[in-house]
C-alpha cells in the first residue's frame, strides 16, 4: 500500500523475465493494458484479460501487477492500479473515478441479489445490472451514459487530486 508523497519508479521487468516464455506473454498483457491508461480497477483489468484470454489467480495476477503498478492504501485512488512512474494526484484528468454504490445509495445486497451472481463489467459500467459488489468501484470514463461522458469532457474545477479532495 503507498502511504508516502513519493510514487514508484517503473521498473524494467523485462531483464528477468526470458523473452517468448509463457511469464513474458502474461507479464506483456497486464503491461500493455497500463500503457493504454494509466489507472485501473481491478475487476476491470480482470474482465479485459479474460477477455484476451488470460484467467491469473489471484496470487499470480497480483504479482504481475506489482512489476507494473502500485495502489495506495488511502484516499481518492484507493483500490486502483496504478501505473508505476505515474502520478494520478497531479493529472487534473485523473479525477474521472467513483465508487458507483456512493453514487446510486444502496448496496443492491439489500433487494436479495444473490452474492454469487457476477455479472459482465461491461454491463455494470452500461448500468444494464447492479454490481455485484457493494463497494464497486468504477472510473467514469468506463460508464456508457451520454450525460456523465458529457460532464467529464469539461475542463477539470482543479489542478490536483488529493485525499483532501475526497469524502
Amino acid at each position: 500500500f503507498l502511504t508516502f508523497l513519493q510514487i514508484p519508479k517503473r521498473t524494467n521487468w523485462e531483464e528477468y523475465i526470458p523473452q517468448g516464455s509463457d511469464q513474458w506473454e502474461s507479464q506483456m498483457a497486464v503491461s500493455q493494458l497500463f500503457d493504454e491508461r494509466p489507472v485501473w480497477p481491478k475487476d476491470s483489468l480482470t474482465e479485459l484479460l479474460v477477455d484476451k484470454g488470460f484467467n491469473f489467480s489471484d496470487h499470480l495476477l497480483r504479482r504481475l501487477l506489482s512489476r507494473v503498478a502500485y495502489y495506495f492504501s488511502r484516499g481518492p485512488f484507493l483500490r486502483f492500479w496504478i501505473k508505476k512512474g505515474y502520478d494520478p494526484r497531479k493529472d487534473p484528468d485523473s479525477r474521472i473515478k467513483l465508487n458507483l454504490c456512493e453514487i446510486i445509495g444502496f448496496c443492491p445486497f439489500s433487494f436479495g441479489v444473490s452474492c454469487r451472481l457476477k455479472h459482465r463489467w461491461e454491463d455494470i459500467c452500461a448500468f444494464r445490472v447492479f454490481p455485484y459488489k457493494c463497494h464497486t468501484t468504477l472510473q467514469l470514463f468506463e460508464l456508457g451514459d451520454d450525460y456523465i461522458q458529457e460532464q467529464i469532457r469539461k475542463p477539470p474545477a482543479q489542478t490536483i487530486c488529493s485525499v483532501s479532495f475526497s469524502k
